[in-house]
C-alpha cells in the first residue's frame, strides 16, 4: 500500500498506485478523471477533492498537505449541504455496498456496433418480452482490459460468435454509478460463452423436435429433384458475396440457367420475416421455377442462428418444389439444413445444379448416340437384305433362261434324227414328210420361243418392282435417319457456334467481345473472334 498516494499540483489532484483492477474501477467513477500515460497517474480537478479523499482514504492512500488543506476548506464550504458530485458518490457507494461483488446478468446486446470502434464501448443490455418488445434495459460499459480478455477468450474457443448487436449473452458485471453524470450502469468483466451457444443449440433442437413430430423434416427432400433445374429462384442479400458466387458459378457452367434473385435480410431479427416474404413471392409463381436456393456466406454461429426459425423451417419443408440451402460453411448446420436440400456453401449450392444439368445432358447425349448407332446398324442390315434378294432374283432368272435354252437345244438336236429316219423308211413320201416335219418343227420352235419370251416378259417386271420397292424402303429409312442427324441443319446452310472445347453458344453473354469461337459449316470449320452481341429486344451484352 506504500505506493498509494494523492498529491495536489497546479490545481489538479494526482493519484498514484500500483495496478489493481478494483482500484482502477473505483477511480474511473470519479468525475472528470483522466489517465496520464506519460506519468502513469490518474488526474482529477482539485474541486473534487472531497470525493477523492472520501473514496480513497479507506483504501490506504496517503495525501499531501495541500490536498488535506483543500479537503478541509471544501468540507467547511459545503457544510450547508452536499454537492451533486458528493451526492452521486454516496449513491455509488450505496450501490457498491448493495452489490459488493459482480453479478451475472442475461440480456440482449443493443447499440454495440455503433460504438465498437471506441476505446471504451457503451451499449445496452436489454430484456425482451415474448412478443419481442423491450421491457427493461441497462447501460453497460466495456473497458479495454475487459474487452481484450473477452475477445481472447472467444478466440481460444474458436470464435463461435462475436460481440455484436442482437445476440443474447450472459455477462459478469459490477453494478456502478457514473458520478459526474449520475448515470446508473454496469461494468462488464466477463462473458459466459457456453450460455450463448447453449441457447442457440437448445432453440434449434426444440424446433427440430417439433418439426419431426409433424413429419416435416423429410417432406421437401422427398420431392423429385428436376433433371434440368435451369429456372432458378435465388434468395439472398443483394450484392453480397453469396449472390456473386452463385451467379458466377452458374454463368461459367455454359448452361442456359435463368436466375431470378429476390433480396432478403440474412442476419438480424428481420431475417425470418424477410426470407418468408421471399418464399411467399416464389410460391405464388412456383410454376415458373424448377428449384429455389437460399444462400448466405459464412459467419459466426450466432450470425447463422437467425435461420433457426420454426416459421422458416416450416415454410421450406412445405414448399412445393425443392429448396437448396447454401448457408455458411461446411461445418455449419441451421434448421433449414435439416428440412431442405443441404449444400455446404453458396458455391456448392450452385455446383449442385450445374452437376445435375451436366449429368442429364450426358445421359441425353449417350441415348442419342445409342439411337444413331442402332439406326446405322438397321440400315446396314436392310442394305444386306436387299442385296441378297436382288442376288436371288437374278439367279432365278438366269436358271429359267438356262432351262429354256436347254429345251431349245434338245429340240434342235432331235430334228435331224427324225428327218433321217423318215427319209430312210419312206423315201417316196420324203417331200410330204419333210414338209410336215418342217411345219411341226417351226410350230414347236415358235411355241418354245413364245413360252421363253412370255417367261422373260413376266419375270422382268416382277424383278424390277421388287428392286424398286426395296430401294424405296431403304431411302425412307435413310431419310428418317438423316432427319435425326443434327448436321442436317449445317447442310441447309446454317452453322453451329461453339466455344472451343465446350458447349454450344445459346446466349450472347457466353461470348463477350474477344471470345474465340468455332463455327461448324457444311464443308468444315471456321474460327471466329467475337465482337460482342445483343440479346433479342436490343439489350447489349458488351
Amino acid at each position: 500500500m506504500s505506493g498509494r498516494k494523492v498529491y495536489e499540483k497546479e490545481g489538479v489532484l494526482h493519484i498514484e498506485f500500483d495496478y489493481d483492477k478494483r482500484l482502477v474501477d473505483l477511480v474511473r467513477g470519479l468525475p472528470e478523471r483522466r489517465w496520464n500515460r506519460a506519468s502513469r497517474t490518474w488526474t482529477v480537478p482539485a474541486r473534487y477533492v472531497v470525493a477523492v479523499v472520501d473514496l480513497l482514504r479507506e483504501e490506504g492512500f496517503s495525501f499531501d498537505e495541500a490536498t488535506l488543506r483543500l479537503y478541509e476548506e471544501e468540507r467547511a464550504r459545503d457544510s450547508a449541504g452536499l454537492t451533486v458530485s458528493q451526492l452521486n458518490l454516496q449513491v455509488r457507494n450505496a450501490l457498491q455496498a448493495a452489490f459488493p461483488g459482480p453479478v451475472w446478468v442475461v440480456g440482449e446486446i443493443l447499440g454495440f456496433g455503433k460504438n465498437a470502434h471506441k476505446e471504451v464501448v457503451d451499449f445496452l443490455l436489454a430484456e425482451r418480452s415474448d412478443d419481442g418488445s423491450i421491457v427493461a434495459e441497462v447501460t453497460a460499459v466495456l473497458f479495454p482490459e475487459a474487452r481484450a480478455f473477452i475477445e481472447g477468450k472467444l478466440a481460444r474457443a474458436g470464435n463461435p460468435f462475436r460481440l455484436e448487436d442482437e445476440i443474447v449473452v450472459r455477462m459478469l458485471v459490477q453494478v456502478d454509478l457514473k458520478v459526474d453524470w449520475g448515470q446508473y450502469r454496469v461494468i462488464v468483466q466477463d462473458l459466459d460463452i457456453d450460455y450463448t451457444l447453449g441457447e442457440v443449440a437448445r432453440r434449434k433442437e426444440e424446433i427440430l423436435r417439433k418439426l419431426a413430430r409433424e413429419g416435416l423434416l423429410e417432406r421437401n427432400r422427398s420431392l423429385a429433384f428436376p433433371a434440368l433445374p435451369l429456372r432458378v429462384g435465388l434468395i439472398t442479400s443483394l450484392g453480397s458475396d453469396a449472390e456473386n458466387d452463385v451467379l458466377k458459378t452458374l454463368r461459367e457452367s455454359g448452361f442456359a440457367f435463368r436466375v431470378t434473385v429476390h433480396g432478403a435480410r440474412v442476419q438480424g431479427p428481420y431475417t425470418e420475416a424477410s426470407v418468408l416474404n421471399a418464399l411467399d413471392w416464389f410460391r405464388e409463381r412456383v410454376h415458373e421455377f424448377d428449384v429455389i436456393l437460399i444462400c448466405r456466406g459464412g459467419g459466426s454461429r450466432t450470425d447463422l442462428a437467425w435461420f433457426d426459425s420454426e416459421a422458416l423451417g416450416r415454410a421450406v419443408a412445405t414448399f412445393p418444389i425443392p429448396v437448396v440451402i447454401g448457408i455458411g460453411h461446411e461445418q455449419d448446420f441451421s434448421v433449414l439444413d435439416y428440412v431442405g436440400w443441404r449444400a455446404k456453401t453458396p458455391t456448392a449450392a450452385a455446383q449442385l445444379l450445374v452437376q445435375r444439368v451436366r449429368e442429364t445432358m450426358q445421359g441425353l447425349e449417350d441415348s442419342l448416340g445409342r439411337v444413331l448407332q442402332r439406326a446405322e446398324a438397321q440400315l446396314s442390315e436392310a442394305r444386306q437384305r436387299q442385296g441378297e434378294r436382288t442376288r436371288r432374283l437374278l439367279q432365278a432368272v438366269g436358271n429359267a433362261l438356262r432351262v429354256a435354252e436347254r429345251d431349245l437345244a434338245r429340240l434342235s438336236r432331235a430334228l435331224p434324227r427324225a428327218v433321217g429316219v423318215a427319209l430312210g423308211g419312206q423315201r417316196s413320201h420324203l417331200a410330204g414328210v419333210q414338209a410336215r416335219l418342217l411345219r411341226a418343227t417351226a410350230r414347236g420352235l415358235g411355241d418354245s420361243r413364245g413360252r421363253l419370251a412370255e417367261l422373260s416378259r413376266r419375270i422382268a417386271p416382277l424383278a424390277t418392282a421388287l428392286v424398286a420397292r426395296e430401294r424405296e424402303h431403304l431411302a425412307a429409312r435413310e431419310k428418317r435417319l438423316r432427319a435425326l442427324d443434327p448436321r442436317r441443319v449445317v447442310e441447309r446452310g446454317y452453322a453451329i457456334l461453339r466455344l472451343p472445347g465446350r458447349g454450344v453458344v445459346v446466349d450472347p453473354a457466353q461470348a463477350p467481345a474477344g471470345t474465340r469461337l468455332v463455327a461448324e459449316v457444311r464443308e468444315g470449320l471456321l474460327r471466329l473472334l467475337s465482337e460482342g452481341g445483343e440479346r433479342r429486344g436490343g439489350g447489349g451484352t458488351g
